[in-house]
């Protein structure tokens, strides 16, 4: 069985959320993920700072983590704008 929704968590890794597990909610699930699109954003600026400042000297890394939190917030626009589509298709069904 494929699960349906995949979260990106802080590390940047790819982990599959259990359908089976009642526990968790949806808007559950939706807080952890923009949680941790915010702290891949929070830790790329911490980075860019460090570069400036002096503190880092690899570039390599900052680019990474900086191409992480694009990614991660194109995709949170993305499930957004789908989301957003399902439900104006939805209101627009006949009752």
């Amino acid at each position: 069985m494929i699960n349906p929704i995949s979260q990106i968590n802080s590390m940047g890794s790819i982990s599959a959320s259990s359908t089976t597990n009642n526990s968790t909610s949806f808007g559950d699930i939706l807080k952890t993920a923009i949680a941790d699109v915010n702290n891949l954003q929070l830790k790329s600026q911490q980075d860019d700072q460090m570069l400036v400042t002096g503190d880092i000297n690899d570039i390599h890394n900052v680019m990474i983590d900086a191409t992480k939190a694009d990614i991660a917030l194109e995709l949170t626009i993305q499930i957004k704008n789908k989301i957003l589509a399902a439900y104006q298709e939805i209101m627009r069904m006949p009752v």
